[in-house]
């Protein structure tokens, strides 16, 4: 066994006690309330309900009984089948790909800024108990989150040189990961744009490409697509001014607006008509991501969040920009800007998980700055005294 495959077996048996430890004490890290029908009081599957839990039973029952599926199931398909194959045993599968997870942060992490990086960008997964909390719950946060990571990997395992026959296959497995939940189909943009930026020879080229994507999927999402962005009602939420999903809680008053005009391409028109108010709403949108507490948490909470998202924040933006001219740090980088433009268009969750997507990815940039400084300024090495 080699001393990778060491670390990376000890990490995923700390990552599952971590799991283990929550999954028994769930109390430490609260969810918001379950929301579903009355008689979904007890998991089937002895993992943690809450918010939306009832929605993935229901279509993980659908699809195993050949029964139809309503509009919010399919949105989530991915998940819905992965719960109706797995059952009882969905914590497992989510640790599974938890553990798949950490070995590619750990790899990314060894790529961009050595072993060090890796281990602290893995550790920081594996024993956050944030983390661990969404494995034990019956939600899509912890599959999805895994997905990005193992993503992220993939793309740069297929760009490769010399191994372009790969990126095929990689499409299309982020294809697949792409109905877990709506979020998801931003990741084909991204991807599509990394590769972009990093194959496409000559500058005029790579621009043209990069507007051949993005037009194509805005227009994607216009015309056709009833999923995706569409699924989380962009266009209201511009109107109402929501940055946190059905709260008041740092709601910008907008300007006024036509509320049956809700299509994509009324929300860009009013966004263009009203600059400033919507530049600020989508501001505090992105401020309350990276700041991930909210006011319903603990004292105790919200300085944990604060402890740990604002300096791997800081700390990760600094390390994509001292490590820009590696492919890792662009995948990094493409990652939290798609994400963020999610949020950006939609809303902040109450609970704050939509943070939590990129957060992994962003915590190996962080750890790279960490070690660039401790490589600079305390090991730099002794000038030689000339002879």
């Amino acid at each position: 066994m080699t001393k990778h495959n060491k670390i990376l077996l000890v990490l995923a048996l700390v990552l599952v006690c971590v799991t283990a430890f929550m999954y028994y004490h769930p109390g430490i890290f609260p969810m918001s309330g379950f929301s579903g029908p009355e008689g979904y009081v007890v998991s089937p599957a002895n993992a943690r309900l809450t918010g939306d839990s009832w929605r993935y039973i229901q279509g993980g029952h659908a699809l195993l009984h050949g029964e139809p599926l309503e509009d919010i199931h399919r949105s989530y398909l991915g998940y819905c089948l992965l719960y109706g194959i797995a059952g009882r045993g969905i914590v497992f599968l989510h640790l599974a790909f938890a553990i798949a997870a950490l070995a590619a942060l750990y790899y990314i992490g060894l790529r961009i800024g050595g072993q060090i990086c890796a281990l602290l960008a893995a550790a920081l997964f594996a024993l956050n108990p944030e983390f661990a909390a969404w494995h034990c719950a019956i939600m899509t946060e912890s599959i999805y989150t895994s997905c990005v990571c193992i993503n992220a990997f993939l793309a740069l395992w297929a760009m490769e040189k010399g191994h372009a026959w790969r990126m095929p296959m990689v499409f299309a497995w982020i294809l697949l990961t792409a109905f877990i939940r709506p979020t998801g189909w931003i990741q084909l943009p991204a991807i599509l744009l990394l590769w972009c930026f990093a194959l496409v020879p000559r500058l005029k080229w790579k621009v043209l490409c990069a507007l051949a994507i993005v037009i194509g999927y805005v227009l994607y999402s216009i015309m056709f697509a009833e999923g995706g962005i569409q699924q989380q009602s962009p266009t209201i939420k511009l109107y109402s001014g929501e940055v946190v999903w059905c709260e008041d809680l740092w709601r910008v008053k907008m300007p006024e607006a036509d509320f049956s005009k809700n299509g994509l391409l009324d929300g860009l028109l009013y966004g263009l008509r009203h600059p400033i108010a919507s530049g600020w709403l989508v501001v505090k949108r992105l401020g309350v991501m990276f700041l991930r507490i909210r006011p319903s948490y603990s004292l105790a909470h919200n300085l944990f969040l604060l402890a740990y998202h604002l300096p791997i924040a800081l700390l990760g933006l600094a390390g994509i920009v001292l490590k820009r001219r590696l492919p890792q740090a662009w995948a990094i980088a493409t990652m939290l800007a798609a994400h963020a433009f999610v949020v950006a268009l939609t809303f902040n969750d109450n609970d704050g998980r939509f943070t939590l997507y990129f957060t992994p990815l962003l915590a190996i940039a962080a750890c790279a700055t960490l070690v660039h400084c401790y490589e600079t300024f305390i090991r730099r090495p002794k000038p030689q005294s000339e002879s």
